[in-house]
């Protein structure tokens, strides 16, 4: 499994202490989940994604890129690698045009059945399979995002209501597909973004939001409790989401959305 961590915040906001420095930081959660680390942002609207493949506790480098990272939203990834072997093209955040998509979580079946692998990729637009890079499940099942949101918008500016259906739909799929028969269900907590936006979904492990609308507002999500914020626990099967980083949307993935 693996430990995301999202974030919509004004872009001065310092990450040395969520990533590095706070109580739990993602780097100390890198201890159990060693298998790589990914931070994804943004510069002049255009996603810069800094990787690595050594533990983020041990590699100076992770520091490096979480100084770096200046912008209003941030993906970053600690990996544990359940499926696919730890080199960058299987690491988080994956990437395509301005979406950046983290995953923490497993597809059930996914590694030992290759019929299921084949419907999954069947699902995805033809000219994005040949954007697949790696063996993950994660990566797959970012162009089934991309394929389910492109069929109600362009990417380039969708609404906050059409990504979450996208996700929904996308969720649906891959259950469909992987949970039959399987030992375990599917675990599918995801978190995507375009720069403008952040979205997060939670299925089977657990996703925590913090949220702030003071001056210099600050909406995260994480896989895991990081320092002292005011967090709320993500409902099973819930939804959550920003487009200007105060009003923070609440709800079911399937279900009509409210701002809270």
């Amino acid at each position: 499994m693996c430990r995301l961590f999202g974030q919509h915040a004004h872009p001065g906001f310092d990450l040395s202490t969520p990533l590095i420095s706070a109580e739990n930081a993602l780097r100390f959660q890198s201890h159990k989940h060693p298998h790589g680390w990914g931070i994804g942002w943004y510069a002049d609207g255009h996603p810069v994604i800094r990787r690595g493949t050594l533990p983020a506790h041990s590699d100076e480098s992770f520091v490096h890129a979480a100084a770096a990272a200046r912008s209003t939203v941030v993906i970053a990834h600690v990996r544990d690698a359940s499926i696919g072997a730890v080199t960058a093209e299987n690491t988080h955040p994956f990437q395509h045009g301005r979406w950046l998509l983290a995953h923490n979580g497993t597809v059930a079946r996914f590694k030992k059945v290759q019929a299921v692998r084949d419907a999954i990729v069947a699902e995805i637009d033809a000219d994005l399979r040949g954007e697949i890079r790696g063996e993950t499940d994660s990566e797959r099942c970012f162009y089934l995002f991309l394929t389910r949101l492109r069929a109600k918008a362009t990417l380039a500016h969708p609404t906050l209501a059409q990504v979450r259906h996208a996700l929904a739909e996308t969720t649906e799929v891959v259950v469909r597909i992987a949970d039959p028969h399987a030992e375990s269900p599917t675990t599918f907590n995801l978190v995507v973004s375009d720069g403008r936006l952040l979205a997060a979904t939670r299925r089977g492990k657990p996703l925590h939001l913090a949220s702030d609308a003071g001056p210099r507002h600050a909406f995260v999500v994480a896989s895991e409790k990081i320092g002292a914020g005011a967090w709320e626990e993500v409902p099973e099967g819930g939804f959550v989401g920003t487009e200007d980083g105060v009003a923070a949307v609440r709800c079911a993935l399937g279900a009509p959305a409210h701002a809270a």
